[in-house]
């Protein structure tokens, strides 16, 4: 068996197999490509030439492989991105409503308390208003006794006979 019939493409998929040999190859391709390691341009052209034709030896699915295991991490370094992004508004949106819910709470015993004070105010003040009422009444209650005591005086002295007073 050679190794081309010896490739599974569930192996490499499963992490078993490393494709690493053909990363290694498209690196020296870029290495000659983009260095002086060759001093002639047809020397240069032959090497690229024979790595890119073992590359195009190697099975379709090896390649295949290799392009689904570079859009997996790219796939999966866009949910991290995501997934992060999403944790950060969600810790700013959870701040906001804790922040907001405090507020509520501060804005809530606020109240209470103005209401309280309000209540209290508004007792104390109905007391000294009850309590200047009471006086009144009192005083007019005490008139009305001494109006009362001089009608009963003036009754009286009416109901009594007159005194004759002889002339002298």
């Amino acid at each position: 068996m050679t190794e081309k019939e010896n490739f599974n493409l569930d192996d490499v998929i499963s992490g078993e197999k490393k494709i690493q040999y053909v990363d290694k190859l498209q690196v020296l391709r870029e290495k000659i490509n983009s260095s002086g390691l060759m001093s002639s341009r047809a020397n240069k052209k032959e090497l690229i030439e024979i790595v890119e034709n073992l590359i195009d030896l190697m099975p379709v699915e090896l390649r295949t492989a290799r392009w689904l295991v570079r859009e997996q991490d790219t796939f999966l370094n866009k949910a991290r991105e995501e997934a992060s992004e999403i944790l950060s508004i969600a810790k700013v949106e959870s701040d906001r409503l804790t922040s907001d819910s405090y507020v509520l709470q501060e804005a809530v015993i606020e109240a209470n308390a103005l209401i309280k004070k309000a209540e209290d105010e508004a007792q104390a003040y109905r007391a000294q208003v009850e309590d200047q009422i009471d006086l009144k009444l009192t005083e007019i209650l005490s008139k009305f006794e001494q109006i009362n005591n001089f009608i009963e005086t003036e009754k009286n002295s009416l109901r009594q006979p007159r005194k004759i007073v002889e002339p002298e």
